[in-house]
């Protein structure tokens, strides 16, 4: 510590006096892996610089980083702009408008990302990133790597919002837990590939979870594995293809080749048994029973993972037999279902939720990060989805947290209702986060007893957000697809879109103006889509599109 007065310390307490400024430096080690944790803090403090370069140097370090992208979604007035940020907060959960707050709120889950996440960080985010508050160590999540979810909503804003290296450091841990899965899967399963369930650590525990209700989410692996195969998306390197993401993959489509079963009076095969993550139903005697077979959150992981290894072993010209197998396999898993209150099913058989207020809605990551259910080409199972959702959030006790807000919003936006996500993006600053805009789970929600800090409502809300001015497939860039009716006008510039673009946006009075999109690479083709207008286009640089009015 540093400071113009005089420093005085006593019983574990430092007490600063006669002093109009200190610089407190506060380093941490731990001995993970057989690290010193005593040198590595020597270290990080040795030398240190005063605070006015210490600042200087945090700017220089982020800030290339987060201008990558900029946000304008309108202007807030100059007597609420004035106001401190808790204050602020306030007026909207009273119905104010703040855009320039919604707007920062963006930034912050990008800048998060950030400081948490880096090419050279340890670790990936885990359920408080880096900022582990005490509650949640000495509560029952531990501040774990959670897989239903959680550690992937960590990572929503990754690449759309041009952080794409802030994601190596997830890379390098699911490294970690494929060699854990691993002996799961030839120990506990007795097949080859690899495995993971519920919760992680540090070291990449893939046992189940010690609880039948939540900890048998037996495709857990893939769903944090899609992560690799978003990032050769937007980044279309062959090399991480091969080197990186297909191997984890191609291990994983091993293991449920194995391991799914053919259903006698069907054929379909079932993942099983597993369970729909951390929810339970209503056997047709009452009882309520978390495991099942063929949980659509199952079947719509198994059936990205054999499609994603197919396109890779052609992209790759390699595994032809292994590709028939995945193909073969592919055509045999349950379809979609639309159940008696007109919801998509989310076992297979069309159960009643036991808790019908629960906060998890694993079968409809269909919708999202999946686009295997969008409006489009497939209106009925897309209304189930929402049909799903409201019947959630109108039944008593309804269990909203940040992360649940956040998949709202993504959900939303993939709906094509910018209105509603906004909605939910007001909710989550006004209702689950802090003055500060760190997001918070719920007391009295999934075994918190007070609010707990979880960075999942930042980043997750952020990814979310840029959705509703740009959502892109290996064929098709979309522009402008969810915006909200409140913000009329604005800009956004920086997003990616897959295949390498990126892409800036300007729009006046609900319409867009001017589209700019640069290709990575010379001659890069994509279909615009804008509306119900699309256009084939070839791209050399740089194209500025103008729609007629």
């Amino acid at each position: 510590m540093t400071t113009d007065g005089s420093i005085v310390a006593f019983n574990n307490h430092l007490t600063v006096e006669n002093s109009t400024s200190a610089t407190l430096l506060i380093a941490i080690g731990t001995d993970w892996l057989g690290a010193d944790p005593a040198e590595r803090s020597a270290r990080l403090v040795a030398g240190a610089a005063d605070y006015p370069t210490l600042k200087q140097s945090h700017l220089d370090d982020y800030t290339p980083l987060i201008s990558r992208v900029a946000l304008d979604i309108g202007r807030t007035g100059e007597a609420v702009r004035e106001l401190p940020t808790d204050e602020r907060r306030e007026l909207l959960a009273k119905g104010a408008e703040d855009p320039e707050l919604l707007a920062l709120y963006f930034q912050f889950g990008r800048y998060l990302t950030i400081a948490g996440s880096r090419a050279d960080s340890p670790l990936p985010l885990a359920l408080q990133g880096l900022w582990n508050d005490g509650l949640a160590s000495g509560g029952p999540w531990t501040n774990d790597f959670h897989l239903d979810i959680n550690t992937q909503q960590n990572y929503w804003a990754a690449e759309i919002t041009g952080l794409g290296e802030c994601q190596l450091p997830l890379f390098n841990w699911i490294d970690r837990l494929r060699a854990s899965g691993q002996r799961t899967a030839r120990e506990l399963y007795g097949v080859p590939g690899w495995v993971s369930h519920t919760v992680s650590n540090a070291w990449g525990y893939s046992a189940p979870g010690w609880g039948l209700g939540w900890g048998m989410h037996v495709t857990s692996g893939i769903w944090i594995s899609l992560q690799l195969w978003e990032h050769f998306e937007y980044n279309r390197d062959l090399s991480f293809l091969e080197t990186r993401a297909y191997p984890v993959l191609r291990d994983a489509a091993e293991f449920f080749l194995a391991y799914l079963t053919e259903d006698p009076a069907t054929g379909l095969l079932l993942s099983g048994p597993s369970d729909s993550p951390e929810n339970w139903y209503l056997t047709p005697d009452g009882d309520q029973c978390s495991l099942s077979m063929g949980a659509t959150c199952d079947t719509v992981l198994i059936e990205a993972l054999f499609r994603i290894c197919a396109e890779a072993s052609i992209l790759l010209d390699t595994d032809d037999a292994f590709r028939s197998h995945l193909e073969a396999a592919r055509k045999k898993l349950p379809p979609f279902q639309i159940g008696q209150h007109g919801q998509l099913q989310e076992w297979l058989t069309d159960f009643d939720e036991a808790v019908p207020s629960h906060r998890h809605t694993s079968h409809l990551i269909a919708l999202y990060p999946e686009r295997q259910i969008t409006p489009r080409e497939h209106p009925a199972l897309a209304a189930a989805c929402e049909t799903t959702i409201n019947r959630r959030q109108s039944a008593d006790g309804w269990e909203q947290t940040e992360w649940v807000e956040a998949n709202l919003m993504a959900y939303y936006a993939r709906l094509l209702n910018g209105d509603q996500a906004l909605a939910h993006l007001r909710a989550l600053v006004s209702d689950a986060s802090e003055s500060n805009l760190l997001s918070y789970s719920v007391g009295g929600i999934a075994g918190a007893t007070s609010n707990i800090y979880s960075t999942d409502g930042n980043t997750g809300a952020t990814g979310a957000l840029a959705e509703l001015f740009l959502q892109s497939t290996p064929d098709e860039i979309e522009l402008l697809p969810a915006l909200p009716t409140a913000w009329p006008n604005g800009e956004v510039r920086g997003l990616r879109a897959r295949g390498g673009f990126t892409v800036d946006l300007t729009w006046r009075v609900g319409r867009l103006t001017t589209a700019r999109i640069t290709a990575r690479t010379a001659n890069q083709s994509t279909r615009i889509r804008y509306g119900d207008t699309s256009l084939e286009l070839l791209i050399d640089g740089t194209v500025e599109l103008t729609p007629a009015p």
